[in-house]
């Protein structure tokens, strides 16, 4: 047989393709290098994110189970705080090294199978064939269980994402410590691949460095460990792939989590603070109910037994027992009762207002789906129903008032000496509505209790209420306090004008007695006066009082 026409390519082609494989396996060797100092720091800086995602989830679940008001502000803190930037930095930087070692796998890849190329199409074609047998072999059970199941992880932390993307009060304690053991648990994952990615760089350099070592004709010898390296470069691809979706997802989990949380429990810190400003006001209020409780029941003693000192049948009582002093107290007591519950109005409001802004500030993922709307209670219920009544009778007092101005004495003794005898009654009422709101400012105290005490799953949508129901009760304090007023200004006005009357029929009956020539005491006048005196004063003093 002669000599091939090409002898001379077919020994010199051969040789050119090899050092061509040879320099692309020099630059696989290198990428496989920063490779592996890549993966180096990343676990590094793995194991701090998960012993710092860990760290903020054991915090948050300890937090969260046993949840009381002033828990708001250290959750606020740890979803705002040092150790949340760190763990943000550090995902960041994970997904970043993802990105790189993806780069850096893509490059060994592209360098192997450029080597593939540069040798015999006959080896090239064996190295294709025998590449994905090659590298299964090469797997342990863990790293193609973590292989096979990134897909359902990414689908995990995408969950947890939508969850905290449609965060609500009553899922925030579990969406929240959700999210961060997925985070933390997911991010130990991706610890683990880049160990694996480590692992698998390793052993490229270990291949590439032995066959760099060789006489370039001997590289051919070393095929199977090449296809080996290939099916290595190819796996740090897909696991640098899936780590790299890993790392977005809990980035996008973290700083979902930190920020909504963050807000969440800012907001709910805001208003403890502000539920806890307003207990001095609700404390106050109830001592100015309390207050005013003692003042009517002094205007009480005061007016006891007022109507028999005007009872017709005694006319000369009215002269013997008549204390102006006695009338200004009362009607000076009923401008302190007055004053006290405008002190308590005003405190309750102020207490209600501060709430009011601040629920009305409360992110919506706190407020949507619970009513602001307060259900009256029995107590309240039967306190309306008796304003009601009381108003009625409020009217006829006044228009009786109206008709001591207007009408004749007789006719005006008769209505005074009615109105005076049903004062009492009056008291009383006013007595209740005081104790009314007295309650009132002691039920917004519980409610700032509640609030302020331990939470949980099951009630938080009823202690986020209570600053709605707190906000009512002021509502219906105030009302309470108006229809206070009434009766006090009706009450007042009653005095006022009993003071009047029997100032000026004390008046007349002094007259009388002066222009009589007797100067003693009525009691004395009445022992000692003769008959006709006597008459003429019973007649007087009836004719005022209607007898």
């Amino acid at each position: 047989m002669g000599i091939c026409a090409c002898a001379n390519d077919c020994i010199t082609q051969p040789q050119l393709k090899l050092e061509t494989a040879i320099q692309n396996i020099q630059s696989c060797h290198n990428a496989a290098k920063q490779t592996i100092t890549l993966c180096t720091s990343t676990i590094s800086t793995g194991d701090k994110l998960v012993t710092t995602g860990e760290s903020i989830k054991d915090s948050l679940i300890g937090a969260v189970t046993d949840l009381d008001a002033e828990s708001f502000a250290i959750i606020a803190d740890l979803m705002d705080g040092d150790m949340a930037r760190e763990a943000k930095h550090l995902a960041a930087s994970m997904r970043e090294h993802s990105n790189k070692c993806m780069e850096l796998s893509m490059t060994m890849v592209k360098s192997l199978e450029e080597s593939v190329d540069a040798l015999p199409d006959s080896i090239e074609s064996y190295i294709e064939k025998k590449t994905q047998q090659s590298i299964t072999d090469e797997l342990s059970s863990e790293e193609r269980g973590l292989a096979s199941n990134i897909d359902e992880d990414v689908k995990e932390l995408t969950s947890c994402i939508d969850a905290i993307d449609n965060l609500k009060l009553l899922t925030a304690i579990q969406s929240g410590s959700n999210a961060f053991v997925a985070i933390a648990s997911k991010s130990e994952i991706c610890r683990k691949i880049f160990g694996i990615i480590r692992k698998f760089a390793t052993s490229i350099t270990t291949i590439t460095e032995a066959i760099l070592a060789l006489d370039v004709s001997a590289v051919i010898s070393k095929v199977k460990d090449i296809l080996t390296a290939i099916g290595l470069c190819r796996y740090i691809k897909q696991f640098a792939e899936g780590c790299k979706g890993l790392m977005e997802k809990i980035v996008t989990l973290f700083e979902g989590a930190a920020d909504k949380l963050s807000l969440l429990w800012k907001a709910l810190s805001s208003a403890k603070d502000k539920m806890a400003e307003s207990l001095k006001d609700i404390i106050d209020a109830q001592s100015f109910c309390e207050k005013a409780g003692e003042k009517m029941k002094q205007l009480r003693r005061s007016t006891d037994g007022m109507e028999r000192q005007l009872n017709p049948e005694s006319p000369l009582t009215l002269l013997k027992s008549f204390n102006q002093t006695r009338f200004g107290d009362s009607i000076n007591v009923t401008r302190e009762i007055d004053d006290e519950m405008v002190a308590a109005k005003s405190k309750m409001e102020n207490a209600a207002n501060m709430i009011y802004q601040e629920y009305k500030s409360l992110p919506p993922m706190i407020t949507d789906g619970i009513s602001d709307t307060v259900d009256d209670d029995d107590d309240v219920e039967l306190a309306k129903t008796r304003i009601a009544s009381m108003e009625s009778e409020l009217d006829d007092m006044e228009k009786s008032i109206d008709t001591i101005n207007s009408a004749d004495s007789l006719q005006a003794g008769k209505v005074l000496y009615n109105e005076v005898s049903n004062l009492p009654q009056k008291i009383d009422a006013c007595q209740d509505m005081i104790d009314v709101c007295r309650d009132c400012a002691s039920k917004g105290q519980l409610s700032i209790d509640s609030f302020l005490g331990k939470w949980s799953l099951e009630t938080a949508v009823s202690q986020i209420q209570q600053m709605c129901r707190l906000v009512s009760t002021s509502s219906f304090m105030k009302e309470v306090v108006v229809h206070i007023q009434r009766i006090l200004l009706v009450m007042s006005r009653l005095l006022q004008e009993l003071k009047k009357r029997v100032k000026s029929a004390a008046n007349q009956a002094q007259q009388f007695l002066s222009e009589s020539g007797v100067e003693s005491k009525v009691e004395s006048m009445i022992d000692s006066a003769g008959d006709a005196v006597a008459d003429k004063l019973d007649s007087m003093m009836g004719k005022f009082l209607g007898k």
